[in-house]
C-alpha cells in the first residue's frame, strides 16, 4: 500500500522539468483549466482534476503545465511532486523554496493511457517535516505547497473519420471545436404539435449538457428553407418536414413502420439531424433513445428505426430495481478499489458524489465504511469523521484490536434529510504518541477504506422550492419527474427561444425515460394532474398563468401590462412592466407538486431569461423562489414561501442504526440530553416520594 502512495523517495526524486517538451502539429488544440487553486497539506497531500476525451478525437499528445509556489517552511526539507493518469504513476519531481516565487513543471501525459470519456490527471506531494529533534509537529498540518489556477492540461487532437455515424451523437452536432453551440439550432414546425415540443425538449435538454460556459444553442420554428450555413436538428412529424430534408431522407426509410427514424446528413460543411415519424406520438421514443449511451453507441449507420414502445423495455427493467435505488459501492463511484490516507494528523479526501440533477437526501439515508488503520497510532485521540458537503454527520474512534478489519456504519442524521451535497467528505485524525520523523515509510501512520464500501442516498423532498436547488424538483434521480410544460396556444419566436432554455436550466445532468408532456394553455387539465408545472408566457397568451394569478408572490395587474408590488418589493410602474419573473407557488390542486412561472408582461421582457442564462455563471445566480430578472439583466431575488415539515424518523430509530456513531449532530445531542434530564428527574421524584412514605410508616408505628 505505500509503495503505491509513494512512487518516488523524496530525497532520489528527479528535477522537476522546467522547459516545454515538444509537440507534434495537430488541427485542434484543447486547454481543460483548472478553476482553483489546490492546497496541498501535511506530509502526504492528493488532489484530483477530471477531463473529458471525446471519441471522435485521435488525441496526438496531452500535457500538463503545473505552476506552484513552496511555503518556506520546507527550505532544506525534502519534499516531491508525483503525477498520476486514471491511478497510474507517470512522473516525480523534487521540490525546493525559491523565495517564494511562482514555479512551472511539465508533465507529459502518455496517449496511450488515456480513456474515452473522463481521465483523472492526479498529483501527490510528500515532504518529511523533521529537523534534528525530531518532526516538527507545528507544521505538520500545515499548507506546504499550493497549486496555482491558471495551471491547465493541453491536449492536441485530429477528428477521426466518423462516416456520419449516428453512434457519435452529439457530434458533430456540437463538439469541443466550440462547446458554446453558437453552431447549432433545434427546429420544430411552425404551430409545433405538443408530441414535436416533447421530443424538442428532451433533445434540447441533452444538448444543454455538452456546452461549457455558455450555451448559445438556438431554439426556433423551421424556415421555408434552411440557412445555408450552421448546424441543425430538425424534430417534426413527417408531413411537416421541410423540402431538403425530404430529398436527404435515405431511401431505406419507410415511413409506414410504426416507430420513429433519426438520419443524418452533411451539406455543404453543416450537418443536419433529422427526428421524425409518422405519427409525433413516436418521436419521444427516438429522443429517448439519442438520450441513452447505451443504445446510441449501437448505431454504426448514418440513419436508424426506433420502434415505437421500445422504451417500455428499459422502464420495466428500471421498476424491477426499484429496491436498490441509489444504492452504490464506494468502488462504484470512484472508479478506484479504495482510498487512502497517510501521514499523521488530520487527512481528507472528498468523494464526488455521482447523483444527477434534482437530488435531495431523503429520509434512511446509510453509510457502511469498511477500514483498516496502522496499529502505530494513539487510539485515545484518533478518530473518522465523516460529512455531507460541510456538515459532521458522524464520527468514531478508531480501536487497536479492529484496526485490521473496522466498520463504520451509521444512519444518516435528520438535520441533513431534505438537503443536498456534491461531495461526501470522509477525514480521519491519525494521532501518534510521542512522534518522531523516520525515512522508513511503512511506519508513517495510516488508514484505509475499502471501496467495498457501500452508501446508500434515498432521494427525498426539500423543505423549500428554491432555485438555487435547480432542477429540483423537476427532476428526480437524474429522470423528468411528472414535469408538465404548459406554453402559450400562439408562440411567438421569442417564446420558443424561452421553451428551449428552460430545457436547458431544468434538464441538468438529465437521463432518458423520465415523465415529460407539453401542453398549449387552452388544453391544459390542471385539476386532474398529478405533476410539477412549468408555465411559461404571458398574462395575453397563457390562461393558465391567468388562472394561477392570485396566487403568485409578484401577480400580474387587472389588465396584465406589468406586475404588481409584493409584499416584498415595491416596484415602479415602468420597472414593473419590464421585467421577467421565475416565481415558484405550491400547487393548489395537487399535495406536494410545484408551479413555476416564467411569465412577464410581453414577450421582449419574457426574451430577457433567453438572454440572461446564455453564461453558466449567471446562472449559479439563480436562487430564492422569486427571481427578477430586468432589461439590463441586473437581477433580484427573494423568498416568499415557508418551509414544509419533512416527516423525520424516530429517536429510538436514529439511536438504533447510529450506535458506532460517536459524535452526534446538535439536534439528536439535544434530544438525548433532555431525555437523560427527565429521567433522572422522574428518578429524584420516586426516590422522594418512597421516602416520604416509608417516613410515615415509621411515625405509625
Amino acid at each position: 500500500m505505500i509503495d503505491y502512495v509513494f512512487a518516488s523517495d523524496p530525497e532520489l526524486a528527479g528535477n522537476p522539468i522546467r522547459v516545454r517538451p515538444e509537440t507534434p502539429e495537430t488541427e485542434y488544440v484543447k486547454i481543460f483549466k483548472y478553476s482553483e487553486s489546490i492546497v496541498l497539506r501535511g506530509i502526504f497531500g492528493r488532489s484530483g482534476y477530471f477531463f473529458k476525451i471525446p471519441d471522435y478525437w485521435d488525441t496526438r499528445y496531452a500535457l500538463a503545465q503545473i505552476e506552484y509556489t513552496v511555503s518556506p517552511m520546507i527550505q532544506g526539507v525534502p519534499a516531491s511532486l508525483t503525477f498520476f493518469i486514471n491511478d497510474r504513476p507517470i512522473f516525480s519531481c523534487a521540490v525546493d523554496y525559491e523565495n517564494g516565487a511562482s514555479q512551472i513543471v511539465y508533465v507529459s501525459i502518455p496517449v496511450e493511457m488515456l480513456k474515452p470519456g473522463y481521465n483523472e490527471f492526479a498529483v501527490t506531494g510528500y515532504v518529511r517535516l523533521y529537523d534534528d529533534e525530531g518532526c516538527l509537529d507545528d507544521f505538520s498540518g500545515a499548507n506546504w505547497i499550493s497549486i496555482s489556477e491558471a495551471s491547465f492540461i493541453e491536449t492536441g487532437y485530429d477528428l477521426v473519420d466518423f462516416g456520419n455515424k449516428l453512434s457519435y451523437y452529439p457530434y458533430p452536432l456540437i463538439s469541443s471545436m466550440d462547446d458554446t453551440g453558437a453552431d447549432l439550432t433545434v427546429y420544430v414546425p411552425d404551430k409545433a404539435l405538443e408530441e414535436e415540443l416533447r421530443a424538442a425538449f428532451l433533445l434540447r435538454a441533452d444538448l444543454g449538457n455538452e456546452t461549457g460556459a455558455e450555451d448559445r444553442i438556438g431554439f426556433q420554428t423551421l424556415p421555408a428553407s434552411l440557412p445555408a450555413q450552421g448546424n441543425a436538428l430538425i424534430v417534426a412529424q413527417a408531413d411537416r418536414l421541410p423540402d431538403e430534408a425530404r430529398r436527404a431522407m435515405p431511401a431505406e426509410i419507410d415511413l409506414n413502420r410504426e416507430g420513429a427514424f433519426v438520419y443524418l446528413y452533411g451539406q455543404n460543411g453543416r450537418y443536419v439531424m433529422v427526428v421524425t415519424a409518422s405519427k409525433a406520438e413516436d418521436l419521444t421514443e427516438a429522443a429517448f433513445m439519442l438520450l441513452d449511451t447505451d443504445r446510441v453507441t449501437q448505431e454504426k449507420y448514418d440513419w436508424t428505426f426506433v420502434a415505437a414502445g421500445a422504451s417500455n423495455i428499459v422502464l420495466a427493467n428500471r421498476a424491477q430495481s426499484a429496491l436498490i435505488e441509489n444504492g452504490e459501492t464506494l468502488k462504484g463511484i470512484t472508479n478506484q478499489n479504495g482510498i487512502y490516507f497517510v501521514g499523521p494528523f488530520h487527512q481528507v479526501s472528498n468523494v464526488y458524489l455521482p447523483f444527477s440533477g434534482g437530488f435531495v437526501l431523503g429520509e434512511g439515508g446509510k453509510i457502511e465504511l469498511k477500514m483498516r488503520y496502522s496499529d502505530n497510532l494513539d487510539f485515545d485521540r484518533s478518530l473518522v469523521t465523516v460529512y455531507w458537503g460541510e456538515t459532521p454527520v458522524a464520527s468514531k474512534k478508531l480501536d487497536r484490536e479492529k484496526a485490521t478489519l473496522d466498520v463504520f456504519s451509521f444512519m444518516m442524521p435528520s438535520d441533513v434529510v431534505g438537503t443536498h451535497a456534491s461531495t461526501l467528505k470522509i477525514a480521519f485524525d491519525l494521532e501518534v504518541k510521542e512522534l518522531y520523523c523516520t525515512k522508513r515509510a511503512d511506519e508513517v501512520p495510516w488508514a484505509y477504506v475499502s471501496g467495498e464500501s457501500t452508501l446508500y442516498f434515498p432521494a427525498g423532498n426539500a423543505s423549500v422550492y428554491d432555485l438555487s436547488l435547480r432542477p429540483y424538483p423537476f427532476q428526480r434521480l437524474g429522470l423528468f419527474n411528472n414535469l408538465a410544460l404548459v406554453v402559450p396556444d400562439e408562440m411567438d419566436e421569442a417564446e420558443y427561444a424561452v421553451f428551449g432554455r428552460i430545457a436547458a436550466l431544468m434538464g441538468a445532468d438529465v437521463s432518458p425515460y423520465g415523465t415529460v408532456n407539453v401542453w398549449y394553455a387552452s388544453r391544459f387539465p390542471k385539476e386532474n394532474q398529478n405533476a410539477h408545472v412549468i408555465a411559461i408566457g404571458t398574462w395575453q397568451d397563457n390562461a393558465f398563468l391567468r388562472a394561477i394569478n392570485d396566487k403568485l408572490s409578484f401577480p400580474f395587474t387587472e389588465d396584465g401590462s406589468r406586475f404588481a408590488s409584493s409584499s416584498q418589493l415595491l416596484l415602479s410602474e415602468r420597472y414593473a412592466a419590464e421585467i421577467c419573473v421565475l416565481q415558484y407557488i405550491r400547487s393548489p390542486w395537487q399535495e406536494g407538486r410545484a408551479i413555476l412561472a416564467v411569465c412577464a408582461p410581453d414577450t421582449r421582457a419574457l426574451s430577457q431569461l433567453d438572454r440572461y442564462a446564455v453564461k453558466q455563471e449567471n446562472t449559479w445566480a439563480l436562487a430564492g423562489d422569486a427571481f427578477l430578472i430586468d432589461r439590463d439583466l441586473e437581477t433580484k431575488s427573494f423568498r416568499f414561501l415557508k418551509e414544509e415539515t419533512l416527516e423525520k424518523a424516530t429517536l429510538r430509530d436514529r439511536l438504533e442504526k447510529n450506535r458506532d456513531a460517536v459524535v452526534f449532530t446538535p439536534v439528536v445531542f439535544t434530544l438525548i440530553s433532555t431525555s437523560v434530564m427527565f429521567l433522572m428527574l422522574v428518578a429524584v421524584i420516586l426516590i422522594l416520594i418512597r421516602y416520604r412514605r416509608n417516613r410515615r410508616e415509621e411515625e405509625k408505628k
